[in-house]
């Protein structure tokens, strides 16, 4: 991390050319003072009778001065790769400065004007230096802006802190290579009634374990790392459904059995008891996320709308309460207690912070999951059928960086 500078002294060198140019020369440097920015510059710093040579030669060498600014533009390219002049001078004193140090921070070639097509004037000692670009009157707010923190020692786009090794590197596939070989074979030549059959057949599985799901008994207390544990236990399942999800472009309106199965499921987990039957109904809810991610980054319009716009039969057995997709929502305190202790922090969603920091990558990356998550929410204002009283609301929006879609 670079250090802060308290109190920065800048040298501009640039070339002399018409009296316009010498003003805008004098107005940028009057910002930069109006900044903080102490400015040495010919015009209010050399006198009569100085030394012109000495004034650059100092100026440029000084170490009380924390940069050196660059004024680029044609004249001064031209000057500098003939030597010529002044700035031709200055060429001499700063370029050894440049080459003999493989890591300088002093100089900064600022792009002041551009040529008559607009390329960028540099000379050749400063070809492969990266630049500020002053030159763009829609963008010069911005790029003064970057300059000056620059000037002040402050990183201009800050270094995230090195985090852990992710869990899942170490993770190997949880799907049998059979179940695998099974999905592969969706892509082959088949009928559609076939595919179909074949591919709900491998989702009802899926289904089965989702539902049948038990664990050894737990008492009435069970400890965060336990809580955790079990819902690590869904994983399994998830990952395997969202692996068959991968293949359901091979199957003509796929998305129609999907919804369909997801019903199923809805109804076979929604009354189950227990800590199992929490932690089903929570993996259920980031099964549909994950769904509308698929949807919405394979631009699939029509399986999104039909997802999102369906009746879903989730009561006892399909035979009442019809919902619309807000039925596949949960909201597990106990996850959410158990995430936040386990890692003794406040999270605003334990449940969120899990399902984000497990995210199976091959479907989505986390921002696109959380863009699915708020573009639930935005469903549920817009959709005709959805039948909560209350919104969805997406558990993850703070954890991405699309926080503004959700009001």
């Amino acid at each position: 991390m670079r250090n802060r500078i308290e109190h920065p002294k800048v040298f501009i060198s640039y070339a002399w050319g018409s009296e316009d140019y010498k003003i805008k020369v004098l107005s940028f440097a009057t910002d930069l003072m109006n900044d903080g920015i102490e400015v040495i510059l010919d015009q209010w710093s050399l006198k009569e009778g100085n030394d012109t040579y000495a004034f650059m030669e100092q100026s440029a060498t000084d170490p009380t001065i924390t940069n050196v600014l660059i004024l680029l533009d044609p004249v001064y390219e031209k000057k500098a790769n003939g030597r010529d002049g002044g700035v031709g001078t200055e060429t001499q004193i700063i370029s050894p400065e440049i080459y003999n140090k493989v890591k300088q921070e002093k100089f900064l070639p600022v792009i002041f004007e551009r040529g008559i097509k607009g390329e960028i004037p540099k000379p050749q000692y400063l070809k492969t230096m990266l630049h500020f670009d002053l030159t763009q009157e829609e963008k010069y707010d911005l790029e003064y802006r970057r300059l000056v923190k620059r000037l002040y020692g402050i990183e201009i786009v800050e270094k995230p802190e090195l985090g852990k090794k992710p869990s899942w590197l170490d993770e190997r596939s949880t799907i049998p290579t059979k179940t695998r070989s099974g999905y592969e074979g969706l892509k082959q030549q088949k009928s559609d009634s076939v595919k179909k059959d074949e591919f709900k057949n491998f989702l009802l599985a899926i289904k089965e374990k989702i539902v049948d799901f038990t664990k050894d008994e737990f008492g009435d207390n069970i400890s965060a790392e336990e809580y955790i544990s079990l819902y690590d236990d869904t994983r399994l399942y998830r990952d395997e459904f969202l692996y068959l999800l991968k293949y359901s472009i091979y199957i003509p309106e796929s998305y129609k059995i999907i919804a369909s199965v997801l019903e199923e499921i809805c109804v076979g987990v929604k009354n189950k008891n227990g800590y199992e039957g929490e932690v089903m109904r929570t993996l259920l809810h980031e099964l549909f996320i994950y769904v509308v991610a698929y949807y919405l980054k394979n631009k699939d319009y029509n399986a999104l709308s039909y997802t999102l716009s369906k009746t879903y039969f989730v009561g006892k057995y399909g035979y009442s309460q019809d919902q619309s997709f807000d039925a596949f929502y949960d909201n597990n305190t106990n996850l959410d207690r158990a995430v936040s202790q386990k890692d003794n922090q406040q999270y605003y969603s334990g449940t969120a912070n899990y399902w984000i920091n497990n995210i199976n990558v091959e479907i989505c990356n986390k921002n696109e999951f959380v863009f699915a998550d708020i573009f639930c929410y935005n469903a549920a204002i817009f959709v005709e059928n959805y039948t909560s009283s209350w919104f969805w609301f997406p558990l993850t929006y703070v954890y991405g960086k699309l926080t503004c879609c959700a009001r």
